[in-house]
């Protein structure tokens, strides 16, 4: 359904407009623009709560876009739906290519976070507390931030302070390598391909995972999902796969903000996540 609306509206690929008339409009304090490196794209919006409990837990939300592209603000229903959820969240920018190649977005989204920990402090909000949500290359951004040690590492972040990560129709089990769209971006690993595989970065030790994918995507097949899911498993970890049959690529993320949560359980089941991996307001 949610596709079907993107197509008709453009590429599917700037889903604000579609979701302005559902987006609620929770009492909110946004801090836009903050800093979190000397570059221009390195750049974040922080949504804050009226509500001091619900400060204390922080969402950050990278977005997908192929890594060549996307902007913070397109994605501020997302923010506004989770702020009415109970969370603050933060939403970054970080450098695209052809600006960027591999590792430079995944620098960028471990350099957030860690401006993030060292910072959050300051407005009211628990950086021990900390969850990651990402739309397709943004769940690929994710979810090696937490798989591979090095990158939070660099930023200052200790591990106990990513609480989980939701995957939302992330490319887990590609090799970038093989994709002509893909290939240039990820050159810089060419010759160690697992360093851009993150199936092929599993550990023991690492934060739950909820790996949401549509049944109908056809951009970034289910299996990536489950093949993650399965190796986390495999290795001791909580990784659960959830598929959902009416949705696609694009209609995995416009679930997470419209009003039929009980219909479309994406939003739903996330905060589900949410609230058992960071603990409920109070």
């Amino acid at each position: 359904m949610f596709d079907h609306i993107a197509r008709r509206n453009g590429r599917g690929d700037n889903p604000s407009r579609l979701l302005e008339a559902w987006m609620p409009n929770p009492p909110l304090e946004l801090l836009d623009s903050l800093a979190y490196g000397p570059r221009p794209r390195q750049r974040l919006d922080l949504y804050l709560p009226h509500d001091p409990r619900a400060r204390r837990r922080l969402v950050v939300f990278l977005y997908g876009g192929g890594w060549d592209a996307g902007a913070r603000r397109t994605y501020r229903f997302i923010a506004h739906m989770m702020v009415a959820c109970g969370f603050a969240v933060a939403v970054p920018d970080y450098r695209l290519f052809p600006e960027a190649r591999f590792p430079d977005f995944l620098e960028d989204t471990a350099s957030a976070l860690g401006w993030l920990y060292r910072n959050a402090l300051d407005f009211g909000v628990d950086s021990s507390r900390m969850t990651l949500i990402g739309h397709s290359a943004g769940a690929y951004n994710a979810v090696v931030a937490a798989l591979d040690p090095a990158y939070l590492e660099r930023a200052g972040v200790p591990p106990s302070a990513l609480r989980g990560v939701v995957g939302l129709a992330g490319p887990y089990a590609f090799n970038p390598l093989d994709y002509e769209e893909t290939r240039e971006i990820f050159a810089t690993a060419r010759h160690d391909p697992t360093r851009v595989q993150p199936v092929r970065l599993v550990r023991r030790h690492v934060p739950p995972m909820l790996l949401a994918h549509g049944m109908r995507d056809q951009r970034v097949l289910p299996i990536n999902s489950l093949k993650l899911a399965e190796a986390l498993r495999e290795t001791g970890n909580e990784a659960t796969a959830k598929l959902y049959p009416r949705h696609g690529h694009v209609g995995i993320l416009l679930a997470m903000a419209n009003p039929f949560r009980r219909v479309f359980r994406v939003l739903s089941d996330t905060v589900a996540f949410l609230d058992r991996v960071l603990g409920r307001p109070g």
